[in-house]
């Protein structure tokens, strides 16, 4: 049961074939030095157009006409847990109670940031991350050489995070943040971690955290899930809580993966096996969940769900506004059996 289902090496080779199919996933070490103003009009051109209107102001904030023709990619890191943005503003555009249309997700504190231009209003960066591109608050980010960021980028020692939402200073750390790792002692870790003052040294206590990744086993896979259940709904997983994909990426980063951010992208390259429920009836479903093994993956439109039976999953899901343990059958009234689309599995089952 607690046997290794994929070793670092294959999780890594996992990662390369995911980045290479997913270009939202980038290796910002990749990245050229500098940017010419033809690139960042063509990021604009694909930016998410939102349903509700944008007001004039909104879009002449993004500073097109003061992009310069060539200019360097400055690095950053995210000092509390921000807010990415499809559009540069502090307005709000609800499409319904729990969906608000310009926010794109959470940053979690610690990640490596590229700039790549500034706003009219100079309250906003458009910034690269690893698994999205879009506008966060200055105030939300450290500058930073690029040596800094390659230092939380890709640390030579690390501790991994094993519990969500640990309060530090005035925000939280998730589940699954990679930190570079200075010291060990009897009940706590020394890492580094960025502050508004600059990057510091920090105590973690030994049980948040884990030198390394951990072992990718079904046990741990469980344990890691189970610490989610009845943290808060939130969509983007901002504020302190969660939503469906992001719960599934922060998990399986404990492991060493690097799953894109959304359920689309994650549907589309996640798993080394897919298995496609288009059209199959409610009864062929279960047929086929009943001869797989567990844990594994479930999507359907606009949803992730991390299965523990043929019956079972967790799931951050919006009806129920937490993290939730449910049966398929009947998950706040809905048998989402019809819904489900595909499975992914990443392992050798």
């Amino acid at each position: 049961m607690n046997s290794v289902i994929l070793s670092p090496s294959e999780i890594e080779r996992e990662n390369t074939r995911m980045q290479l199919e997913e270009e939202s996933l980038v290796r910002l070490k990749n990245f050229p030095t500098t940017f010419s103003r033809k690139e960042i009009l063509e990021y604009f051109k694909t930016e998410k157009k939102l349903n509700l209107p944008l007001s004039k102001e909104i879009l002449e904030n993004r500073n097109i006409l003061h992009i310069p023709e060539e200019g360097i990619r400055e690095s950053a890191i995210a000092i509390k847990r921000g807010t990415l943005k499809y559009y540069p503003t502090e307005e709000h555009f609800f499409l319904s109670a729990i969906v608000e249309e310009n926010i794109a997700t959470v940053i979690p504190l610690s990640t490596p940031l590229l700039i790549l231009h500034e706003s009219l209003d100079k309250k906003w960066n458009y910034v690269q991350s690893p698994f999205y591109r879009g506008w966060i608050k200055k105030e939300e980010i450290l500058p930073i050489s690029s040596q800094d960021r390659l230092l939380f980028e890709e640390p030579s020692k690390y501790i991994i995070i094993t519990k969500p939402l640990i309060p530090y200073l005035n925000t939280f750390i998730d589940l699954g943040t990679k930190l570079p790792l200075l010291g060990i002692h009897d009940t706590y870790y020394e890492a580094l971690l960025p502050t508004k003052e600059g990057i510091t040294i920090h105590n973690i206590s030994k049980e948040y955290a884990h030198i390394g990744y951990l072992p990718y086993t079904r046990v741990n896979i469980l344990e890691l899930a189970k610490e989610y259940l009845g943290i808060p709904y939130y969509w983007g997983a901002i504020e302190n809580g969660v939503d469906c994909s992001f719960l599934i990426q922060s998990i399986f980063q404990v492991f060493g993966f690097t799953f894109p951010r959304d359920t689309e992208q994650q549907e589309k390259v996640v798993g080394r096996k897919k298995i496609d429920l288009k059209g199959k009836t409610e009864l062929e479903k279960k047929e086929i969940l009943s001869t797989l093994k567990y844990p594994l993956l479930l999507h359907k439109k606009g949803h992730i769900l991390l299965a523990l039976s043929p019956t079972q999953v967790i799931h951050a899901y919006g009806d129920a506004k937490k993290v939730i343990l449910s049966s398929l059958e009947n998950c706040v009234g809905t048998n989402l059996y019809p819904l489900l689309t595909s499975i992914s599995i990443l392992g050798k089952f």
